[in-house]
């Protein structure tokens, strides 16, 4: 489902069976408990947080016992990933934080939710010192504390089961 003609043209063409429209009004027309999971891959981002709440717990209705919800977006966690990716869209809305978006899954009664980070960003890393004395020691703590700051992975996904 997607607001995008191009999108929706790029996954028919694809074979992929894809509904042009409003996320929300499509999927309440779904029966509840129907669905054998649902995936949204940089969408949440774009959804003021009142559609954000009301697509995860509509998500948890229409999903089948036992099926997997998927919302994957920009981790905002990373200041490269903010500043190189996110803020060059301005269609996004709001940079979701993880812990944020995985507490919205638990809240809405998904169970084993979990975070998983893709999109490394190893090569725009700091380099570290040889670990030559306790000075290099220092500077390459700090180095790794910067590294984590500045370039976390570039995405993540919140995943969660519906019991």
């Amino acid at each position: 489902i997607d607001l995008n003609t191009e999108m929706v043209e790029a996954c028919r063409d694809k074979g992929l069976r894809c509904l042009k429209g409003d996320l929300l009004e499509k999927l309440v027309d779904y029966e509840d408990n129907s669905l054998g999971g649902i995936f949204c891959s940089q969408v949440v981002e774009h959804l003021p947080p009142p559609y954000l709440k009301r697509l995860v717990e509509l998500s948890f209705l229409k999903l089948a016992p036992s099926s997997y919800l998927v919302l994957e977006t920009i981790n905002p966690a990373s200041v490269f990933s903010l500043v190189q990716i996110y803020f060059l869209d301005i269609s996004h809305h709001n940079p979701v934080h993880p812990q944020a978006l995985k507490f919205l899954l638990e809240s809405s009664g998904f169970e084993q939710v979990t975070i998983q980070f893709s999109a490394p960003l190893e090569k725009e890393k700091l380099q570290e010192l040889p670990d030559a004395d306790e000075i290099a020691t220092i500077l390459n703590q700090n180095i790794d504390k910067l590294n984590k700051l500045l370039y976390a992975p570039a995405n993540y996904a919140v995943i969660g089961l519906k019991p």
